[in-house]
């Protein structure tokens, strides 16, 4: 059942407003204008790699970035009272060279198959967006341009472990026909510190130093050293609890 399955790619928000399903090859060009309004009214999701790259920006530990800038109703950037992102100052993306992928990619949206199939669908803008659209390009090409492949290759490192994380969830409760809705509800379960369980779960350093602590090894420093680390982490964690590679 799960090689029908298809899981989005952080930004990819599948919410009625996608078009035309595109591949790499695809034609495909954009430039933005840089009007901001893209900046607005806006769930921006986050992975692991992603709060990596602004707690660094932001000269934070990633547990640190997550209780300041993360809406604890879910995994994303946290917005002002107007709907503004947080990181929005003065019209101006204030972590643009650390953006998320979903920010990079805008206005195309990522799909992956459990068979690895990639898709990209344009993103329906917003009506007064200033963003030239063309098709003097590729999707590929557009992707590079944004220094996209880090964040690609995260992720899919992210999902691989995801799958696996299913079918060990599956296997122990196989009879819960509420395991979609009780699988999110407990993503955001409050601890006792009162941050949601996705906060501990998507600190990459907090994760990383517990890991070497307990292996007696130096903790990483640097964004990839820290996410190599994270993902041993929850690997190990994984095949310990039953959800093997495959």
């Amino acid at each position: 059942m799960r090689d029908s399955a298809e899981t989005a790619t952080p930004g990819a928000q599948p919410a009625g407003n996608e078009t035309t399903v595109r591949t790499g090859t695809s034609p495909f060009s954009y430039e933005c204008r840089g009007c901001g309004r893209c900046c607005f009214n806006k769930r921006i999701p986050l992975g692991p790699y992603e709060v990596l790259r602004l707690a660094r920006h932001a000269s934070l530990a990633t547990g640190e970035f997550l209780r300041r800038y993360v809406d604890h109703e879910g995994p994303w950037l946290a917005s002002r009272p107007d709907g503004s992102c947080v990181f929005l100052v003065g019209g101006c993306c204030t972590v643009h060279t650390d953006r998320p992928f979903a920010c990079r990619v805008y206005p195309l949206g990522r799909w992956v198959s459990a068979r690895g199939e990639e898709t990209f669908r344009e993103l329906r803008p917003h009506p007064q967006s200033e963003g030239r659209y063309g098709q003097e390009g590729t999707v590929a090409g557009f992707l590079e341009r944004q220094g996209a492949a880090p964040y690609l290759a995260a992720a899919d490192r992210l999902q691989a472990l995801f799958y696996r994380l299913f079918d060990a969830v599956q296997g122990v409760l196989p009879q819960r026909p509420d395991l979609p809705v009780a699988v999110p509800e407990a993503w955001r379960t409050r601890a006792v510190d009162g941050d949601p369980a996705f906060v501990e779960w998507l600190d990459a350093d907090g994760i990383a130093a517990r890991y070497c602590h307990a292996q007696g090894r130096p903790v990483p420093e640097t964004i990839d050293a820290v996410h190599d680390t994270y993902i041993e982490a929850i690997d190990a964690w994984l095949k310990k609890t039953g959800g093997q590679a495959t």
